[in-house]
């Protein structure tokens, strides 16, 4: 109980440090340039669903990306996503959470888990979007002028690279999850047939 409690801090502030990495004026960028790794607040919110069972970490998540936010744009970085859709990030991003947490049941890592992993981030992402996107329409105030059908055209074509980004991180996060729970595994059988 205690080596799983320990291990569940160490995965919590891995995941943490991620998210302030990726969302910080360091490497801030939504996709990524050559310079930049992309924002990885929507990995890191699924695979603390799915990787964790503390209660207060989406809380922690949510707390610390509000302060990164200030802290970059207090230092220069763009305000222009911070409108009163900005509290719509809470359902978008608990969201991916409760699909991680959703696939919880899956772990550990076999073949025919995958599917469902994929699934669950896939409508994780796209609720996520979703959210995001109408309440960015609706409150911002920048899209008076344009009909919801256009904004959604528009911003349809992005959906892919939310995808493809919060996939790839969270597709490294599970291999790594992977490979130290069979290294801790064969640990323990090891441990068990020295202690025979």
């Amino acid at each position: 109980m205690q080596r799983i409690r320990r291990n569940e801090i160490i995965i919590g502030s891995l995941l943490l440090l991620v998210l302030i990495l990726t969302r910080s004026g360091i490497t801030r960028s939504h996709f990524g340039t050559e310079f930049n790794l992309p924002d990885a607040s929507w990995a890191v919110f699924w695979l603390m669903g799915l990787l964790t069972t503390f209660s207060a970490w989406p809380v922690m998540l949510l707390v610390t990306c509000a302060v990164v936010d200030y802290v970059v744009i207090h230092g220069g970085i763009s305000a222009y996503c911070v409108t009163p859709a900005y509290a719509f990030l809470i359902p978008a991003y608990l969201s991916l959470w409760m699909m991680g947490k959703w696939s919880q049941s899956q772990l550990p890592i076999r073949t025919a888990s995958l599917l469902r992993l994929m699934l669950s981030l896939a409508i994780g992402v796209t609720t996520c979007f979703v959210i995001t996107n109408i309440s960015f329409y609706l409150l911002s105030g920048y899209f008076s002028h344009l009909s919801a059908l256009a904004f959604a055209i528009n911003v349809s074509r992005y959906w892919p690279y939310y995808l493809l980004h919060t996939a790839v991180y969270a597709g490294v996060g599970l291999i790594i999850h992977y490979c130290v729970f069979h290294l801790q595994r064969q640990e323990t059988e090891r441990v068990k047939k020295a202690d025979r």
